[in-house]
């Protein structure tokens, strides 16, 4: 186990993309402190910042208040990484396996782009969770995420692959450009769900607007459903028991070949 203490909460952010696994896992507790972040505009060490314990290893702790921390087990590949407390923007960026654990909130651009492994933030998100960079058409690409608080707007933005679960609300524009992949939200939703979305699932939980470039198709019951819900179960969240779904396909800007799903007794269509 390697074990970081932040000694001082920082007041100017800091890029600590070299935590992760990947990098730390065959260096000694004197090469870890020497590995380079960068505070500012300054070239600075790990040293320079946590009290370092421990070597040689796939699991690291952070520990402390690290919302100015930037992207933490960016690119990382394998082991886990668990943060006790905040952790600032970009965490879990282009990862594609391991595990990472926040016990608090999190900044914008939790898991942007994230190829695979898995994020389980017990607090609340940001924006853009498991969505693209600006510039970029296509958001995560496989692996999940799981948020046990709320998350801000385009959660799953230009999302291809994956499973994303919001254990409270998210912001507006939830699924936006979505090409693929599965939106699971408690909460409440906020405005403009699946907003020129091409395919993909959305399964909403609680009362919500839609936008009229979606029409009502029916009412399922699928073991699909049941089994996303299920594996949500495991991952720490408590979805509802089985239950029917009225499914709305669109968005019928695009190909319309999303579909929205709302719990049967807590939808509420409104034009917007």
């Amino acid at each position: 186990m390697i074990n970081l203490t932040l000694m001082e909460e920082l007041s100017i952010p800091m890029e600590a993309d070299l935590v992760t696994p990947d990098n730390l896992h065959d260096k000694s507790n004197d090469e870890i402190r020497r590995q380079t972040v960068y505070w500012g505009n300054k070239k600075k060490t790990i040293g320079d910042f946590f009290q370092v314990e421990g070597e040689k290893s796939d699991r690291i702790t952070i520990a402390g208040n690290c919302a100015k921390v930037k992207l933490i087990g960016h690119k990382m590949s394998f082991g886990a990484v668990h943060v006790k407390g905040n952790a600032g923007y970009n965490t879990g960026s282009y990862m594609t396996g391991g595990r990472i654990t926040i016990d608090g909130n999190t900044a914008d651009y939790l898991g942007a782009m994230m190829e695979g492994g898995l994020i389980h933030l017990k607090g609340n998100a940001g924006h853009f969770v498991g969505g693209a960079y600006k510039g970029e058409t296509a958001g995560m690409t496989g692996g999940e995420i799981v948020v046990e608080g709320n998350a801000g707007h385009e959660t799953g933005g230009f999302m291809r692959r994956g499973l994303i679960g919001i254990g409270g609300d998210t912001g507006d524009f939830a699924g936006i450009f979505m090409l693929a992949g599965t939106i699971v939200v408690l909460g409440r939703a906020g405005e403009r769900v699946g907003a020129n979305m091409r395919r993909g699932s959305i399964i909403l939980m609680k009362q919500t607007r839609l936008l009229p470039s979606f029409f009502q198709n029916g009412v399922v019951s699928t073991p699909a459903v049941e089994m996303i819900l299920a594996r949500l179960r495991t991952l720490g969240m408590n979805p509802p028991s089985a239950g029917r779904y009225v499914r709305h396909t669109g968005d019928a800007n695009t190909i319309a070949r999303g579909e929205i799903l709302v719990r049967e007794g807590n939808r509420n269509r409104v034009e917007a």
